[in-house]
Parts: structure tokens; C-alpha cells; sequence
């Protein structure tokens, strides 16, 4: 995201780009004024798709928003990036938003042998008699494409591989620590929305306020139990801390409450808050071992994680080689480096392999 004279402009490319091809793209601008207009002055001819956008009105509650969508030309695309022009009543903003680099295409005899590869284990996907075996072709391919861009790995690749998880796996059991209100930034809500999915999973969230938001969104799902608890090291109650927040503030500022009240701060700071009142509630704390217990899950195919900081001192707690998780995804942005890397070897003894993505999340699957 790009902050620039009390604009806020977010641009997602759409799939890779590939040698010369041109860039897809999806995006959003938010604003104090109204927003006339977004373009692409390298390329005049050029007409962006917009609309409204609800979703990024949630989250700037105070700001008017405006989507637009378009493809652009590689010659049009700068050594910094995508330059978009934005029109606010008589004034024009310039922003040039980072692109990811354009990929290598693959050698013309790699490509075809990659095809009659992806074809053939797409056939066997299909006809598989179990869902193990159903998504293990689907890794397959996955970790093929991987190869093909050699070793690129974003977020929106993420996204498409827990989508064919969702398919391979209908009847997928999943445990997410850190679900928030369910909605917000959750890589599971359009998976749990699908028609055919019929997941059994528990979904953990310590904050008072947005565990009542996740109770009204998920609570009428017999195949979904909430806790309302902190996974920590011990098991008693403990302090969360959250920022104080007000019905015109970014949605954003109510996303990040943490154990750790200095990594609060640090992400207040990021949003401008340096002085923002911080909240701190007494939560009930269990271990991963009672948790576990108290909804006896022996076995998962998914983990989620998302605890503000708290993700590798969580994800050590668990015994990989009994539970046997297909997927497991965490966030690493507020991980240390020295945390990343134990992570990364206690993955690796549980042979697991793994992908950091830019966006701040680590995606880690079961070796076949």
C-alpha cells in the first residue's frame, strides 16, 4: 500500500507476468475528497474498470473508496513500478506502486514437458478414490508451477492452492488459532462459504469483542466449535492488549491485539496511532496439548495461525508427526529472523516443505 498526500492506493496483480506479457491488475484508492478518476498516464488509452468497493470501506470507514481494475502493456511499466494517476475534484496525484518483476519463460521444451506433466497428474487428480490421494496430484502440480517460476511464491498462489485443498478435501478437518471476526483477512472464510464444503474445524479467538463478532458469523455451523481463548505456554489466564478504538477508525487498528504489548505498539506506529490508548483484557490461556484434548482432534489436514508475533512459539507445541497436517499456514512478519529459522528446520524435520511469501505469511505442506 502506498500513502501519498492523504491518499491510500493498494494495487494486486492478477496471476504472473510472464516475459512480455502484460499486467493484470486489481486495485483500490481511498481518499478524504471524492474521487474523480484513476488512470494510467503511460498509457493514455488505456480505461480502468471501477466500482465501489465495501470491503475496503470497512476498513476506512471515514474515507471515501473507489476500486478500478484494468491490464496494462509491459512497455508501460517502470523501472519503480505502475504509475497511476489519481484525480481528486482539480487535483491530480501521480503514485508508482511496486510491481513484482516480470518472470523468465521456461525453456520451449521445458514448457511442453511441464504441460504433458500438469495433464497427466490432472487426470489422476481427478479419478483419485480418496481425497489423500486426490490432493497429493494436487500438490504435485502446485510444486511443478512453483519450479516453472522458480521458486516465486505469493500470496495469491497461497490462495490457490488452499482453493484445490478445499476441493480435494470436502470434508477437510481444520483447526485455526488467531480466527479474529471470522470475515476480516481470513484465508478460510470464502473456503468455508463454498458450496460442497463440508469442513469440521475449531476456530480460536481470545478478544472478547471480535469473538462475539465470529459467534454471530460461524456459531449457527454445528461442524464449527469456537473457543474463546489464548493459546500460550501454560495453561491459567493471561493479558491481551488492543488498541481503543472508535467506530470511524480503520478496521485495520482492531485486527492487531497481541500478547506482546511492545509488537501493539510497534503496529500502531505503523498506522500513524504512536499514541493510541492500549486495552488490556484477562483472557483464558490453554496450551496446544489441552486444546487438543478438550476437543479431542488427534488428527488435522489443515492448521491456521495467525497470533500477532505468537506463531512459532504456537506452532512448536505441536506433535506434526501424530496430527499429520496436510497445509499449514502462519504468519511470520513479526517473527525474528533467529524465530524464522527454527520454524523453518522444525518444518523440515517433520518433512514438511515450505514458502515464505512477500505479503508476510509461510505456507508449509506434507512431503508426499
Amino acid at each position: 500500500m502506498i500513502e501519498l498526500e492523504n491518499i491510500r492506493l493498494h494495487l494486486e496483480p492478477k496471476g504472473d507476468r510472464v516475459g512480455n506479457s502484460d499486467l493484470e491488475f486489481t486495485g483500490w484508492v481511498v481518499a478524504d475528497r471524492p474521487i474523480a478518476a484513476v488512470w494510467l498516464p503511460e498509457a493514455k488509452s488505456i480505461r480502468l474498470t471501477t466500482g465501489e468497493r465495501p470491503d475496503v470501506r470497512r476498513v476506512f470507514p471515514d474515507r471515501i473508496a473507489l476500486g478500478f481494475a484494468g491490464k496494462c502493456p509491459a512497455d508501460a511499466i517502470g523501472s519503480n513500478g505502475l504509475r497511476l494517476a489519481v484525480q481528486l475534484g482539480e487535483q491530480i496525484v501521480e503514485v508508482e506502486h511496486p510491481v513484482p518483476g516480470a518472470l523468465s519463460k521456461p525453456p520451449f521444451v521445458e514448457r511442453i514437458a511441464a504441460a504433458l506433466q500438469l495433464g497427466c497428474w490432472r487426470l489422476r487428480e481427478r479419478f483419485a478414490t480418496d481425497s489423500a490421494a486426490r490432493f497429493g496430484w494436487v500438490l504435485r502440480r502446485h510444486l511443478l508451477a512453483r519450479s516453472l517460476r522458480g521458486g516465486f511464491f505469493q500470496r495469491h498462489h497461497a490462495d490457490a492452492l488452499l482453493a484445490d485443498f478445499a476441493s480435494a478435501l470436502p470434508e477437510a478437518r481444520f483447526l485455526q488459532i488467531g480466527a479474529n471476526d471470522g470475515l476480516t483477512g481470513d484465508p478460510l472464510y470464502p473456503l468455508l462459504q463454498r458450496p460442497g464444503t463440508r469442513w469440521r474445524g475449531v476456530l480460536v479467538e481470545p478478544v472478547a469483542h471480535l469473538f462475539a463478532q465470529l459467534s454471530e458469523r460461524h456459531g449457527h455451523n454445528p461442524a464449527l466449535r469456537l473457543e474463546q481463548a489464548a493459546i500460550a505456554e501454560s495453561n491459567g489466564t493471561t493479558l491481551i492488549h488492543r488498541l481503543a478504538v472508535a467506530p470511524s477508525d480503520s478496521l485495520w487498528l482492531d485486527q492487531i491485539p497481541s500478547l506482546d504489548p511492545g509488537l501493539l505498539r510497534q503496529n500502531a506506529e505503523q498506522f500513524g496511532q504512536m499514541d493510541a490508548a492500549i486495552v488490556r483484557e484477562e483472557v483464558s490461556c490453554y496450551t496446544v496439548a489441552t486444546l487438543l484434548r478438550h476437543h479431542m482432534m488427534n488428527r488435522l489436514d489443515l492448521l491456521v495461525i495467525d497470533a500477532e508475533g505468537m506463531d512459532w512459539r504456537i506452532l512448536r507445541q505441536f506433535d506434526l508427526r501424530e496430527l499429520e497436517p496436510q497445509l499449514i499456514l502462519y504468519e511470520h512478519q513479526h517473527l525474528t529472523a533467529e524465530a524464522r529459522g527454527e520454524a523453518h528446520q522444525f518444518l523440515v524435520h517433520f518433512n514438511y516443505g515450505w514458502a515464505e511469501t512477500p505479503e508476510g505469511d509461510t505456507l508449509a505442506w506434507r512431503l508426499p
